[in-house]
């Protein structure tokens, strides 16, 4: 008997809304999200700070409820299966809770009691060795460092081995040699079959991880999807940039690429030249530059902060 996989998305939410009264006013702080998260991605919620992420995240962990609408984690409803939910997911909140006066090792070992787990001991030291933190297990909470503390919180969310971790601003505070320590445990992590659900508005840190993210702005998701498919949407929609580097450049080259049907703009700077198209014209460019010296010839693709920066406002 073959016994095939459901295929449930680990995060899925239909219509998601979250309406606060205040002052007399009802404020929207999640509106309608639509949200999908494939298996086994290492998934982005991109947006500023009170775009609404966290309590996107609290709805979906069943800390907080729904006004409206509804969300599944892992197959089970956020409002009616909440409880199952936090058992079977891996959560790292935005703010810690760990004691500051207990060791790294007594922090874990009080929550993987509490979880009931059958082995806490073997648990927490594999989750210690996990996050590099196996060295440090005997140093207290209120003396490691921000990196160290952000992985010992991942160190809890993996306690339960858990197929899906859910991580609110992870590297906020974290220094380069943290967010880079960070970002190898995530790809271990996602190597090993696990979905990663990672909200952040520091993209420098943490954005090259990411297969797909979607992008929040005032309560709603404005855009979501693979962040090879956005690239490729934002380029098509923007158009196509050629940077090439000449040995011989010549101001006539302007004259010549902008009689082009296709090219919007050329730029010059010394040995540099940029052409915006509207569509795709390399061949052609390579061309009419032939006698100009051409060292290199690249068409700039948008990067994840074009991404952000276009859709999140």
């Amino acid at each position: 008997m073959i016994l095939v996989e459901k295929l449930v998305p680990p995060i899925k939410t239909e219509n998601l809304t979250k309406i606060y009264k205040l002052g007399g006013k009802e404020v929207r702080a999640v509106d309608g999200v639509n949200l999908e998260v494939p298996k086994r991605s290492i998934f982005g919620l991109l947006g500023r700070n009170g775009a609404g992420k966290s309590t996107l995240i609290h709805m979906l962990m069943g800390t907080i409820l729904p006004t409206s609408g509804r969300g599944t984690v892992l197959g089970y409803d956020i409002v009616k299966e909440s409880l199952k939910i936090r058992e079977k997911v891996g959560f790292m909140p935005e703010g810690l809770g760990f004691y500051e006066d207990l060791t790294a090792e007594q922090n874990l070992m009080a929550i993987a009691k509490l979880m009931g787990l059958k082995k806490p001991t073997e648990s927490v030291r594999e989750c210690l060795k996990l996050v590099g933190l196996w060295e440090y297990r005997q140093r207290k909470y209120g003396e490691m460092s921000v990196g160290m503390k952000q992985r010992l919180g991942i160190a809890q969310a993996l306690l339960k081995d858990p197929e899906l971790l859910v991580l609110d601003e992870p590297t906020s505070g974290v220094d380069p040699d943290g967010a880079r320590e960070f970002r190898r445990l995530i790809q271990e992590l996602n190597k090993q079959g696990k979905t990663i659900f990672i909200s952040t508005h520091l993209l420098y840190e943490i954005g090259p991880l990411f297969t797909h993210i979607a992008v929040m702005r005032q309560g709603k998701i404005v855009v979501q999807g693979s962040v090879s498919d956005l690239k490729e949407k934002l380029m098509a929609g923007q158009g196509y940039v050629y940077e090439v580097e000449l040995s011989k450049p010549a101001q006539v080259i302007i004259d010549r690429m902008c009689s082009l049907n296709g090219v919007k703009e050329a730029i010059l700077e010394g040995n540099k030249l940029v052409v915006l198209c509207s569509k795709p014209l390399a061949p052609t460019l390579l061309s009419l530059l032939e006698g100009y010296g051409v060292e290199s010839f690249r068409l700039a693709k948008p990067t994840l902060e074009d991404i952000f920066r276009e859709f999140s406002g």
